[in-house]
């Protein structure tokens, strides 16, 4: 089985940066990675893009929170078909999305997403993180990753996004906020 690189990153990443995302993507595909992602809007979607534009969709894996396509945000739906279509995979989280009170919404929906991080570090063998902003599922994906001995790339893309020092001293940061793009 080939390894697997996950690439995620803040849902408020500038398009402006979706060439670096794609560049990254290239880059372990040209050495046999296969590339995950959580099928977010913003970085996730970047990576599905790049995969689709490079014709490596069979070698792209989506993990979503939920049981149905339906649980993606609709502008990445059409991509994560696509994806589907073309050859790559999508492992289904356990949650369905029935109706539950509104009160309970929210943290079911916040539950399933960090469940889907959660097993997207543990199929890793790297994850490559773009931090745009204040971005707390990121900083959830890549504090589980360090916790796991998983090797952590951060890009920090502006927006204010920083890495507590904790993290900052395990991971392999490459500063890119002071980068017009």
């Amino acid at each position: 089985m080939s390894r697997l690189v996950g690439v995620v990153g803040s849902r408020s990443l500038p398009a402006s940066f979706a060439p670096l995302v794609s560049s990254v993507v290239s880059l372990f595909l040209a050495r046999g990675f296969r590339v995950a992602s959580g099928g977010a809007v913003g970085a996730d979607s970047f990576a599905l893009s790049a995969l689709l534009q490079q014709g490596a969709a069979p070698s792209g894996v989506v993990f979503s929170a939920w049981q149905s396509a339906s649980g993606f945000p609709s502008s990445v739906r059409p991509q994560v078909r696509q994806l589907l279509s073309s050859g790559g995979q999508v492992v289904w989280g356990p949650f369905s999305q029935q109706a539950c009170p509104p009160e309970l919404q929210r943290r079911r929906a916040v539950s399933a997403l960090l469940g889907r991080n959660t097993r997207l570090v543990s199929a890793c063998s790297v994850v490559v993180a773009f931090l745009f902003g204040p971005s707390r599922g990121s900083l959830f994906t890549v504090r589980q990753a360090v916790a796991r001995g998983v090797p952590v790339v951060v890009f920090l893309c502006g927006g204010g996004a920083s890495l507590p020092p904790d993290l900052a001293s395990r991971c392999f940061v490459f500063d890119y906020s002071d980068i017009s793009h």
